[in-house]
């Protein structure tokens, strides 16, 4: 029987993507709609984590630089998102 082993890159995947799953929440409920930067940035560290996670398990680099365009792509919306609100 084989034994799963921990994967820390699950691990963080979980975490940003539930990070950003509760401040979405919280921005929802309350209404206050000036956290949506900071949910991108989450979604796009998650993003990023599938992208190695993708690599590592394949080790095709195809579809680890797809994510990590998408990653990057996410995070500039997000910093100019914040700098617009500046």
């Amino acid at each position: 029987m084989e034994e799963k082993k921990f994967d820390i890159l699950k691990l963080f995947q979980l975490i940003f993507a539930l990070s950003g799953m509760l401040i979405a929440v919280y921005s929802y409920v309350t209404e206050n709609y000036d956290l949506a930067p900071v949910i991108l940035i989450f979604l796009s560290l998650m993003y990023l984590v599938i992208g190695l996670r993708e690599y590592k398990r394949t080790k095709n680099l195809q579809w680890g630089v797809f994510y990590l365009c998408v990653s990057l792509l996410v995070l500039f919306c997000a910093f100019s998102g914040i700098w617009l609100i500046k």
